[in-house]
């Protein structure tokens, strides 16, 4: 696991708030870093697998990175997205103007746009895009 990967798993599995909202997996808060999941995997659950996009973001004196990731959160489809509205706006509580501890670089803010609508026939699903700008230490 990267150690971008590491950091955004280590907060949401973390949290207890976002926790309690989820299913576990393994005996843990069901946050998965891989994408498909599980196949015994059961909703709601929420997926951080791999980087949307990576642009330097270097200067004269340092080597950074703009990183941008989504973590999608979904929940059954029950006739409600009260509950993955509120799995996703945790999320983005959870990583939106924060400086996350990430090994190897320092994290100089992180934004968070969404969440957006990402429904599916048998799942409600909401994607919320962070966007962290680090620096090699």
């Amino acid at each position: 696991m990267s150690a971008i990967t590491e950091a955004i798993y280590d907060l949401l599995a973390g949290d207890p708030t976002l926790a309690g909202l989820l299913t576990a997996y393994g005996g843990e808060p069901a946050v998965f870093t891989t994408d498909p999941v599980p196949g015994d995997a059961t909703l709601p659950y929420v997926i951080t697998a791999g980087d949307v996009a990576q642009a330097p973001s270097d200067t004269k004196t340092t080597r950074g990175r703009t990183v941008t990731r989504d973590v999608r959160c979904y929940t059954g489809a029950t006739g409600s997205a009260a509950a993955v509205e509120e799995i996703a706006e945790r999320v983005r509580e959870l990583l939106h103007r924060q400086t996350l501890t990430i090994s190897g670089f320092e994290c100089i803010v992180a934004d968070c746009s969404g969440p957006t609508a990402a429904d599916a026939q048998d799942a409600y699903g909401r994607i919320v895009t962070v966007t962290m700008t680090i620096e090699e230490v």
